[in-house]
């Protein structure tokens, strides 16, 4: 039944984009493009690689995007204007830190510096999400990463699955950290790259990678300590910690042995991109094309820490196909304003023009908070909801970046449905935890979200000097 409906939706969507593509002029042609794309990617997450190079096909084709001359001047752009070689050097360097071993080895540093006590245990959690975020650009290679680990901090206790709150708790809070440590770095999740650019074309406020740390890293410590504090009134352990399970706990680090040449030379290598990334506005040079070119010595056969051959059929050419169409729409959808007439439609049938500013800025934040549930991709998410919330924010005579910080800051964090990104699919599948836990935390964690970020993040982004009230 749920595979016929997704065939009739996007069978449907599929004649409504030929006939506006056919009657529109570019606006309606690039507004087609975009509904196309969010059906796709949002009912067919398995189609990626394909509709993602649909879409840039069209996107060529009409003319919205790119002539083939602005096409290749993308790819070869400095980051600030294009993700896309740092996102495929941040792949490679993934990869490198979990062959070596050096990730594995940060995040137990981070787990067992807190002395393996039960009710801190989630805190160490948080703070082993908070360690590799810069490192991944990936959210689902960060689950990956850390999945195993908190399955050995749960079994160290002897927890039972399904029915130990600490069990739930340690891969609830390792589930939201990992959203919401993504909020912190540019480089952390792909929608904050596309949440930049059009933050930057709408505005024409540069959020590069310290500009966007500055802006966002503040916010993220107190939403992480938040989410660590529902999380221990949500699953207080039932369970102390023994001579026992901290000799075990501390077995998991001792197990990686010592320091490896390979996890100095990805640790180097890893140093030497991020300092390049930091430091893109001071010197100009294109720090994407750089770090890939450092990446690319992890390949060495003198250096031994990966294989060409192992690593390319593990590389997940889906994401960064949806990555890199995923940035030409949105350089479409803000070139010619395709959403416009979607955002003037709701402010008439709303009214939104008779509400206060305060009022005005609570609806929006907390509505795209919630919008999460219908999203099953962040990267979709920020695809669609960032843009209406500039054109909203036009037309309510407000400068664009005051709404769209805030729903920027706030893609990456879904937590209130299972489906909602694959991180959330892959610690649910653990079954320590159950979908009504996680709906009950991920509305609350949702609301404290939303509210920090209207007493706590627009005051100080104000401060900043990035919007005005």
């Amino acid at each position: 039944m749920e595979k016929t409906a997704k065939v009739l939706v996007t069978m449907l969507t599929s004649i409504v984009f030929v006939w506006l593509a056919a009657t529109s002029p570019i606006q309606g042609q690039v507004l087609a493009i975009a509904l196309l794309a969010l059906v796709l990617w949002s009912l067919h997450p398995s189609w990626h690689l394909p509709s993602s190079i649909l879409i840039i096909v069209l996107l060529a084709v009409f003319q919205a995007s790119f002539s083939p001359a602005e096409f290749f001047r993308s790819l070869l752009s400095t980051y600030g204007e294009s993700g896309l070689w740092i996102i495929i050097s941040g792949f490679i360097l993934s990869e490198g830190m979990k062959a070596s071993g050096l990730a594995r080895r940060i995040a137990l540093w981070v787990v067992t510096a807190l002395g393996g006590d039960p009710d801190w245990i989630f805190l160490s959690v948080a703070l082993a999400n908070l360690a590799v975020a810069p490192i991944f650009p990936s959210t689902t290679a960060k689950a990956f990463l850390l999945l195993p680990i908190c399955g050995g901090l749960i079994e160290a206790f002897a927890a039972e699955k399904g029915r130990s709150r600490y069990g739930a708790g340690v891969m609830i809070m390792s589930m939201a950290a990992n959203n919401i440590c993504s909020t912190g770095f540019l480089t952390a999740t792909v929608p904050n790259s596309i949440s930049a650019s059009y933050i930057n074309e709408a505005a024409n406020v540069d959020l590069g990678w310290f500009e966007w740390l500055k802006m966002s890293f503040p916010m993220t410590l107190i939403l992480l300590a938040s989410s660590w504090l529902v999380c221990r009134w949500f699953f207080r352990p039932e369970i102390d910690k023994t001579s026992e399970t901290l000799k075990r706990i501390g077995n998991l680090r001792e197990r990686l042995g010592p320091f490896s040449r390979a996890e100095f030379f990805v640790a180097l290598i890893f140093s030497i991109s991020l300092l390049l990334w930091i430091t893109e506005g001071v010197h100009g040079l294109n720090s994407g094309l750089i770090s890939l070119a450092l990446s690319l010595l992890l390949f060495l056969p003198r250096i031994g820490v990966m294989k060409v051959g192992g690593f390319v059929g593990g590389v997940p050419w889906g994401s960064i196909a949806l990555f890199a169409s995923s940035m030409f729409l949105a350089n479409a959808v803000g070139r010619w304003k395709a959403l416009d007439p979607v955002a003037f439609s709701i402010f008439k049938l709303f009214d939104l023009s008779s509400l206060s500013l305060a009022v005005y800025l609570a609806i929006v934040v907390f509505v795209a908070m919630f919008l999460h549930v219908a999203f099953t991709s962040t990267t979709v998410y920020a695809t669609v909801v960032v843009p209406l919330s500039i054109s909203l924010a036009r037309l309510q005579g407000l400068e664009p970046q005051l709404a769209a910080i805030p729903v920027a800051f706030l893609t990456p964090i879904a937590l209130i449905l299972p489906v909602n990104t694959i991180p959330n699919i892959v610690f649910y599948s653990s079954g320590y935890f159950n979908q009504k836990q996680m709906t009950t935390y991920g509305v609350v964690m949702s609301i404290v979200s939303a509210f920090l970020i209207l007493v706590v993040g627009l005051p100080y982004w104000r401060f900043l000097g990035l919007v005005r009230f």
